[in-house]
């Protein structure tokens, strides 16, 4: 049996544009939760990214998203786990519709940590470009309030990461658990210690 052509459609399947879509929600009590999630890629991509919680929408998988989530802001680390390095962000990606939306062309092969939150919970990272990390956390002055609509919205979230050449491996939810606890953990110590 010739191995090469067993081989053939995995490495086809690589190389073609995936999505992966993700709903859930926030802590309703807890503006200042965030989502964080990780994802690689092989190969230079270019990688897109989504929210459809506050306007609503169809995901990258056919899902209807209903309208009525909180306004999100997006940013986007290179690297995982605290030490992870603030790489872009976005806030409002579509005129009047409170989603983030960003395109990152060309993305270098490596892995990368996505993080969604309420707007004005920023992390550190992105304030202090090259002094702080992920695991340095967020700055906690997020709300659902949205002074368009003069309303609370839910803390329901819609995301999706679309990547040109595939993905290298998608990420056990575990994965996502483990990563906010630790950098939850070292935030904490740094604060102590601080």
């Amino acid at each position: 049996m010739n191995h090469r052509f067993l081989l053939l459609p995995v490495l086809v399947a690589s190389l073609q544009a995936s999505t992966i879509s993700y709903t859930g929600s926030l802590n309703p009590s807890d503006a200042n939760d965030v989502f964080l999630t990780t994802f690689s890629i092989s190969t230079t991509s270019d990688v897109s990214f989504q929210s459809w919680g506050y306007a609503g929408g169809i995901n990258g998988h056919g899902q209807v998203i209903p309208s009525g989530g909180f306004d999100s802001y997006l940013t986007v680390f290179t690297g995982f786990g605290p030490t992870a390095t603030f790489l872009a962000s976005n806030d409002d990606g579509c005129l009047g519709c409170a989603d983030p939306s960003l395109s990152l062309p060309g993305l270098a092969a490596g892995t990368y940590t996505v993080a969604l939150t309420a707007f004005d919970n920023f992390s550190f990272a992105e304030m202090f470009p090259g002094f702080y990390a992920l695991g340095d956390g967020f700055i906690g002055l997020g709300d659902y309030y949205d002074s368009a609509s003069d309303s609370i919205r839910t803390s329901d979230y819609a995301l999706d990461v679309t990547s040109s050449a595939g993905f290298a491996s998608t990420p056990e939810p575990g994965t996502f658990l483990l990563l906010a606890a630790g950098a939850a953990l070292i935030f904490t110590l740094r604060r102590k210690l601080a």
